[in-house]
């Protein structure tokens, strides 16, 4: 069972980086230099673009339930753990409180999405920045290890970068920014589901 959930997390996280490679080739008209992920969600391919945000929320899920049972408490911290539940929830709540388009009129549901974005950020550099020394024990060892280190020492540089290309003079990257921000956590998120399936399936210790 603990490896179904292991599984499960990495099928997921595959399927949403295909939806997202998909979206970036559909005639969506948005730019991946200006235009965030979330805008995605709203036009006519936002079915797809929703689809992949729960997928990406379920996987989280399915990692944050992965680690707690195959791994444990200790030696991974419940704040890392918190803090993965966290952007997993957020996530799962923009499906519902989509995006405003820059320079259209502001909705309530739009000022939600700001809000749980600004969390999921938070949330997601904290998580990965946190899990990536608790699970150190179990993958020390492992040859792609390393790649989690890295990503978790980039991702509050690049969530700084991202913050700063919010000025008016720099939001015309802001898109970019945000993908590379995003790709981040998510290839993070993909590695650790890998290893913790790779784990449950065929222990490495």
């Amino acid at each position: 069972m603990n490896s179904v959930l292991a599984v499960a997390s990495l099928v997921a996280f595959i399927t949403y980086f295909v939806c997202l490679i998909v979206l970036h080739f559909l005639p969506t008209g948005y730019s991946p230099l200006y235009n965030t992920i979330s805008d995605y969600s709203v036009g006519r391919f936002s079915g797809i673009a929703r689809m992949s945000t729960a997928v990406n929320s379920a996987g989280i899920l399915l990692l944050l339930g992965a680690l707690v049972f195959i791994i444990g408490v200790p030696p991974l911290t419940s704040n890392g753990l918190i803090w993965l539940g966290i952007l997993a929830l957020t996530r799962l709540a923009m499906v519902v409180f989509i995006t405003d388009l820059s320079g259209q009129k502001r909705t309530l549901k739009g000022i939600v999405h700001v809000i749980l974005a600004v969390i999921s950020f938070v949330a997601g550099v904290s998580a990965i920045g946190t899990l990536t020394g608790s699970i150190s024990l179990f993958f020390a060892g492992n040859s792609v290890y390393p790649f989690l280190k890295i990503l978790a020492e980039v991702s509050t540089p690049i969530l700084v970068v991202l913050l700063i290309t919010l000025l008016p003079f720099l939001r015309r990257i802001f898109g970019l920014i945000e993908r590379l921000f995003l790709l981040t956590i998510n290839v993070w998120l993909l590695i650790a589901s890998g290893l913790v399936s790779a784990y449950a399936i065929r222990p490495l210790h």
